[in-house]
């Protein structure tokens, strides 16, 4: 358990980011603060000896065959570079209006979405930590769609309100994956009222899950959104929000998964798991240097393909 001092001391800190980060917004250029989060981020990959090895071996195990030796380093220490320009925008986005976020950042493939909305079931936003995530569901927001984002976050606390009081500046909803009974019946809720629940599904760790391919090796993936799916009956839809080559961000909302929904529960869960992994293998491929390579932990000594780890942990969403 963090102690109240150490509590007191992070909520202080992230507050002070936050409110300089919303004053220097008001200072100074896009343009500087990009060069200059930028050269933060070029000192943070030769300072943070952990993160850049550790994502320097994940990405040589997934792309190595297709990427010279010379680019594996250079593809880490840009997608560096693009976490730190997630908070750049993320203070312009606190002091900026709906309709300059709206038309700052340009949106594709609402009529996915719409369809999907459509069949009033709700829809689980199928998200990862690729781009500019964090503005995901506030770019959603301004079109009018009511969004919720589930966050792995403790659910109390100075530092969590502190969090979700600043999301709700950014017009997010905030779900505490914990506890997870509270959590699951939160999500059922919003998808019974035919809302958005923003679920990041890439965090390929230990724990409880579904053995599946991944960049031909193998993870343990989480069953939550496919499990989610099937109870509620929702559309599993991805979107994520990436740069292009100018650094101008674009929301991309593509068509729904197509899940399995003939029954069998425990068997189509773990397909469905797969096709969603499917899913992240083909947009991290077509961005590597936007994802955050830091997520993977892959799983050498696998049962066998397609096995599911026992959960332990009550509800759907480990």
């Amino acid at each position: 358990m963090i102690s109240w001092p150490f509590e007191r001391l992070a909520y202080l800190g992230i507050w002070l980011t936050f409110e300089l980060g919303r004053l220097a917004v008001k200072i100074f250029s896009r343009r500087f603060l990009f060069s200059l989060f930028d050269g933060m981020a070029d000192l943070g990959f030769h300072l943070f000896r952990s993160f850049r090895i550790r994502s320097i071996n994940n990405l040589t195990l997934a792309l190595g065959e297709q990427l010279d030796a010379g680019e594996i380093p250079a593809i880490v220490q840009r997608s560096l570079r693009n976490f730190f320009r997630d908070f750049v925008e993320m203070g312009f986005a606190l002091e900026a209006s709906r309709e300059q976020i709206r038309s700052g950042i340009p949106l594709r493939g609402r009529e996915h979405l719409e369809a999907a909305l459509a069949r009033g079931k709700g829809v689980i936003a199928l998200s990862a930590h690729l781009g500019n995530f964090f503005l995901v569901g506030t770019r959603l927001a301004v079109e009018g769609f009511p969004v919720h984002v589930l966050v792995n976050q403790r659910h109390n606390g100075r530092f969590t309100q502190l969090m979700d009081r600043y999301r709700l500046l950014i017009w997010q909803r905030t779900i505490h994956a914990r506890p997870r009974r509270q959590a699951s019946q939160e999500l059922l809720q919003v998808l019974r009222r035919n809302e958005l629940a923003i679920v990041i599904a890439d965090e390929y760790r230990s724990g409880s899950g579904i053995y599946v391919p991944f960049f031909g090796r193998t993870v343990l993936s989480r069953r939550g959104p496919a499990t989610l799916a099937l109870r509620s009956g929702a559309a599993i839809v991805p979107i994520y929000m990436v740069r292009d080559s100018s650094g101008k961000l674009t929301l991309v909302i593509e068509p729904e998964v197509a899940l399995l929904r003939s029954g069998g529960t425990k068997s189509e869960v773990k397909e469905n798991t797969l096709r969603i992994t499917q899913w992240l293998e083909r947009v991290v491929r077509s961005y590597p240097d936007q994802w955050n390579w830091m997520n993977i932990r892959w799983q050498e000594s696998q049962p066998g393909p397609f096995v599911e780890k026992k959960q332990e942990a009550k509800g759907f969403l480990a």
